[in-house]
């Protein structure tokens, strides 16, 4: 990160300190900060109620000791440009140190755009890379909405992938809701379990690691089995963090492990 900065010109708020923050909140005023708040989704019972207590400080404009000011950075003005657009960004730093993910809000009419992926690295550049490859395919069978993805590119040899903004709550999905959601993944194959894509994968990394007790227990289970059972996409990371109620709809996002 140390080539890249992800700032637009203006205050920010790091929480839950700013030795070792979580998020880099952008807290102009209360129109901006009510917005970068969505951006700070925590748990824990502690995290959210440092949210809380922040976000009623925040409000009352009590927040000037603890903020830092800077100038919008090259990356953010690049930014700008290509979308055309007067933006304020506010920053999540993920917690592999791969890659961030920025709110990018509308300074003209007060509204969340969408967010944005960053890589800081090789291994950030493979996920960006790997997540716009699931968009279009999920995109192509409808599992995903055609639009979702804005705008994937580089900036100085690191992807990134602009994604449009979910207005919804993150909370834990009824087991029912999470079912619905699955079968949007099924694809049309069924395979008997000896020949299925993924066992025969699973098949070749047992080899290739020589774990063969463990491949001998598999080859038992798969041979035994009459069943057919559905190829699937596999999102990878399927937890309810990544699963998002819009408009009395439950979607799923982040297709980084895909």
């Amino acid at each position: 990160m140390k080539d890249i900065e992800f700032f637009s010109s203006g205050s920010y708020l790091f929480l839950p300190t700013l030795k070792n923050p979580k998020v880099a909140l952008a807290v102009d005023d209360k129109h901006i900060a009510k917005n970068s708040f969505k951006l700070y989704n925590p748990f824990s019972k502690k995290a959210k109620i440092l949210k809380t207590i922040s976000y009623q400080l925040v409000k009352l404009l009590k927040f000037t000791p603890i903020v830092k000011r800077y100038e919008k950075s090259d990356f953010i003005t690049q930014i700008k440009a290509k979308l055309n657009k007067e933006i304020i960004s506010s920053v999540y730093y993920a917690t592999d140190k791969d890659k961030v993910v920025l709110q990018i809000q509308s300074k003209d009419i007060n509204q969340i755009l969408g967010y944005m992926k960053v890589s800081l690295n090789e291994k950030g550049n493979e996920k960006i890379d790997n997540e716009s490859y699931a968009i279009d395919i999920l995109s192509t069978k409808g599992v995903l909405d055609s639009d979702y993805k804005i705008l994937f590119d580089r900036y100085n040899e690191r992807s990134y992938l602009y994604l449009k903004n979910l207005d919804g709550d993150i909370s834990f999905c009824p087991e029912n809701e999470v079912k619905n959601i699955l079968k949007k993944f099924y694809r049309d194959e069924k395979y008997l379990l000896k020949d299925h894509p993924r066992v025969l994968n699973l098949q070749e990394k047992l080899m290739q690691n020589k774990e063969y007790d463990l491949l001998e227990v598999l080859n038992k289970t798969v041979n035994s089995s009459k069943n057919k059972y559905s190829l699937v996409y596999e999102h990878g990371d399927f937890a309810p963090w990544n699963i998002i109620k819009v408009n009395n709809s439950w979607k799923v996002f982040d297709f980084e492990y895909f």
